[in-house]
């Protein structure tokens, strides 16, 4: 091979590389439901999953930690499981889900549905959280987007398999960053190791999942004013295999907001309405 053929190739590999990484790059793009306002509802369904294992994956139900795997460096991490469900530990891979986002600017009940779509097999499965994955333009010193393999999301993960498995587990025991049933963090290229405060913070609010493949499931949640991240998957462990790793599964998320709260409206008639009892019981009494 020629100095000028390698020189191609090389960059060839560095461009692949680079590209390969950023699919594991958390993002919102065109999955941001905006604003959701009283009596709303929108939906997106220009979107699919990779796997229709990941939030399972995710949320290590009917998982068994395999202490062997959990040591064990990796390229993809279905290539080591066997089809009896075992896995290393706990928090899954972070793009074989999809993130969308949404705002409240007061108390909401959000219901939230995701579906399958285009008969693509999905058996569907999400997570609500309480803030953001950071966006760009992003503060220095964080590079890129947030991703699980950005050195200070291994260290989050060591982190959290140490206080999990013990002392002897580093981020090698986790597949990614991703906690389907529980609160998670996340960093970007940048940010430093071992700093809590540069990390992008998912505080978990609820969950939904079904057992059927092109299956609809769908959750309610009073939620607070502030940033929400979807984190949406499948939920077929059983299909948990290498074959499945980079399929791809089309969906539907919609999301539906009503006031948390009576509108001043009805609290007006409420008081009318307890002003009145009230004058009755008086006249009551007076006779």
């Amino acid at each position: 091979m020629t100095q000028s053929s390698l020189q191609k190739a090389v960059a060839l590999s560095t461009l692949l590389a680079a590209s390969a990484s950023s699919l594991a790059h958390i993002s919102y793009s065109g999955r941001d439901f905006g604003t959701l306002a009283n009596g709303s509802f929108a939906s997106i369904a220009t979107q699919s999953v990779t796997s229709n294992y990941g939030w399972a994956d995710a949320s290590d139900l009917n998982l068994v930690f395999n202490s062997a795997l959990a040591t064990t460096p990796r390229t993809d991490e279905a290539a080591f499981v066997s089809g009896t469900g075992t896995d290393d530990l706990y928090l899954g891979d972070s793009h074989k889900g999809k993130a969308f986002r949404f705002h409240l600017d007061n108390a909401m009940t959000v219901t939230i549905t995701e579906s399958a779509r285009n008969s693509s097999g999905l058996t569907p499965a999400f997570s609500v959280y309480q803030g953001l994955a950071a966006l760009s333009p992003f503060k220095a010193p964080q590079t890129s987007a947030d991703h699980d393999f950005a050195v200070a999301s291994e260290a989050w993960r060591s982190s959290f398999a140490q206080a999990t498995a013990g002392a002897g587990y580093n981020y090698l025991a986790t597949n990614g960053s991703w906690n389907a049933l529980g609160n998670w963090s996340v960093g970007g290229d940048g940010d430093p190791a071992g700093t809590a405060s540069a990390l992008s913070n998912f505080i978990y609010r609820g969950s939904a999942a079904s057992n059927t493949a092109n299956g609809t499931v769908s959750g309610t949640f009073t939620l607070g004013a502030g940033d929400y991240t979807v984190f949406v998957g499948g939920n077929n462990l059983a299909g948990k295999s290498l074959a499945d790793s980079t399929k791809a599964y089309a969906l539907t998320l919609g999301v539906s907001a009503v006031s948390a709260v009576p509108e001043p409206q009805t609290w007006l008639l409420m008081a009318a309405g307890a002003g009145l009892l009230a004058l009755r019981r008086r006249r009551d009494s007076a006779l």
